[in-house]
């Protein structure tokens, strides 16, 4: 179920990048924010949209059209709810017609370019979503993945069972729990403990979930890998947080 952790390449130094570029474009306001998730989620659905080459028979969704779709989608999500939903589906139909007539009007790959574009956008829009409304919230939810995938891959990159790595992910997402249940930043200190326990549920879905968007489940989807833990997370805590603050 748990994909085993990606070790090539610098990781550790690639993360810490990463957490630093996610925390100085949430400070920064929604805009700077919206336009580093839609990089990612573009990068991510590109590169799974390539993965699809390399299973037997090869199939073909449009790499261009995933990338554009998931991208816009994002960045319509800095519009607001109502934004986030006209321009998901102006994109979504705009990529499957592209994508119709880059395949030579194959329904597979029109479907997969769009599944491929949908999951990464989905992972990061909710957070864009709550940037606009406020910047501790948006916070909470970033530092939750981040924190997860940093005791999931330390701990899951030196086991043999893979279990391990999502456990030790979990339990990283107890002390932002406290924190925010302590501070009272945003939410109740229930609902706080609410929201960690959903994250704990919750987080190690995501991996799981993105492994099914690649047609290689060994593919190099770095990208992908790096927001994987919001595929469920993101989309399911922003909404829950959302209404806990209303």
């Amino acid at each position: 179920m748990f994909p085993a952790p990606d070790v090539r390449g610098p990781k550790v130094l690639l993360g810490v990048v990463w957490a630093a570029a996610v925390v100085g474009a949430l400070v920064s306001g929604t805009a700077p924010f919206a336009l580093l998730m839609a990089a990612a989620a573009g990068a991510a659905a590109a590169q799974a949209a390539r993965t699809w080459r390399h299973v037997a028979p090869a199939r073909h969704p449009v790499v261009p059209a995933a990338l554009a779709i998931a991208a816009v989608a994002v960045l319509g999500a800095a519009l607001g709810a109502t934004g986030f939903v006209v321009v998901a589906v102006l994109a979504v139909a705009g990529g499957a017609v592209w994508a119709w007539a880059a395949s030579g009007g194959s329904p597979r790959d029109v479907a997969l370019t769009v599944v491929c574009a949908a999951v990464p956008a989905a992972a990061v829009a909710g957070a864009v979503l709550l940037r606009r409304s406020s910047l501790e919230v948006p916070f909470i939810l970033m530092a939750i993945a981040l924190l997860y995938d940093a005791g999931s891959w330390v701990i899951g990159s030196g086991s043999r069972h893979r279990w391990l790595g999502p456990l030790a992910g979990m339990a990283c997402i107890v002390p932002v729990t406290m924190l925010v249940a302590a501070l009272g930043l945003q939410f109740r200190s229930a609902d706080a403990w609410l929201l960690g326990a959903l994250a704990a549920v919750l987080s190690p879905l995501g991996p799981a979930v993105a492994t099914f968007v690649l047609g290689d489940r060994r593919g190099h989807a770095p990208a992908l890998r790096r927001i994987d833990s919001l595929v469920v997370l993101g989309p399911v805590w922003s909404l829950v947080a959302a209404h806990l603050r209303a």
